[in-house]
């Protein structure tokens, strides 16, 4: 059933949903209690990014045990029907986060972080790991705040290649690149799959340009300005989701 619950807010919370009763870890009892101000009695949807969304109650928020009681099964918001991939170079953290906080709400399914000649940020495995743990908290909140259910996956690839390795073997493959003469809305409109990749701060190097090329890309341009990479991977995405997804 869908119920008329877009006032009330919604939770991310990684359990199992089939039970009558949901135990929440602290952090989420907190945000609760403290941020959205909620008290037991109220209601909440809260949903696991597996398929389960139900509305419930909160019936503690005490530190020992908070729990939520199920009040009554909802139907998650549909997955976009386009299966969008977003290749971004590492980038700035505060920039890394609202690509991955807009990639979540523009219904983006991948997101792998990529390093190139010209990306200024270097990730270790160690905090390679601490920054997808970071990042998929952040995707978390933004499907809790836009209704979509599932957040995307999201991973760190050693180095460009490997990140376009990785990559299915079908659909469109887009490349933003300042100066190219191309329009995204120029390509095959009947495609269900689209990978977008996008730079860093300074573009690409000759040598990340040949691995593009290598691997399949067409080069299209996002108006005639320089856009920051940021702003570079929001756009590219929603006019994706304009040409090949549910924008429409």
């Amino acid at each position: 059933m869908r119920n008329s619950t877009h006032t009330v807010s919604r939770l991310f919370v990684d359990a199992d949903l089939s039970r009558n009763v949901v135990d929440i870890g602290d952090r989420e009892a907190h945000y609760l209690g403290h941020v959205l101000r909620l008290k037991r009695g109220d209601r909440i949807v809260v949903f696991n990014g597996r398929g389960d969304e139900r509305l419930a109650a909160i019936t503690s928020l005490a530190r020992r045990r908070p729990e939520l009681s199920i009040v009554a099964d909802l139907e998650p918001l549909a997955e976009p029907r386009l299966d969008l991939v977003l290749i971004q170079a590492l980038v700035k953290s505060e920039a890394m986060d609202a690509i991955v906080q807009k990639a979540a709400e523009l219904g983006v399914r991948k997101l792998v972080a990529v390093k190139t000649d010209f990306s200024v940020i270097k990730l270790n495995d160690e905090r390679a790991a601490r920054r997808v743990a970071h990042w998929n908290k952040v995707a978390q909140s933004a499907c809790e705040q836009s209704g979509r259910h599932r957040p995307p996956e999201i991973g760190v690839a050693g180095s460009l290649a490997k990140g376009l390795d990785g990559l299915a073997q079908r659909g469109v493959r887009i490349v933003c690149q300042p100066g190219s003469k191309s329009p995204i809305a120029g390509l095959d409109r009947e495609a269900r799959s689209v990978s977008v990749l996008v730079g860093p701060e300074g573009g690409f190097s000759a040598a990340d340009l040949a691995t593009i090329d290598a691997a399949g890309f067409s080069h299209v341009a996002l108006g005639p300005r320089v856009l920051r990479a940021d702003t570079a991977a929001i756009a590219a995405c929603t006019l994706a989701q304009s040409v090949w997804g549910d924008f429409a």
